[in-house]
């Protein structure tokens, strides 16, 4: 499970900024789903992979 908290961490934090645009923007339909289904997997993907960059297991 440890091995997921960066992806989850960055998933949640990519949510948090796709909300905040969201309503921000106020972005209905088909741009709302663009942005809320890849917002939290790039920044999964991000965060795990400076985690993995830092760490040397790369």
């Amino acid at each position: 499970m440890k091995g997921y908290l960066p992806y989850l961490i960055g998933g949640l934090a990519g949510m948090l900024v796709a909300i905040l645009l969201s309503s921000l923007l106020a972005l209905t339909g088909t741009p709302q789903l663009i942005v809320f289904a890849l917002l939290p997997a790039a920044g999964g993907a991000v965060l795990e992979h400076l985690v993995q960059r830092r760490s040397g297991n790369s």
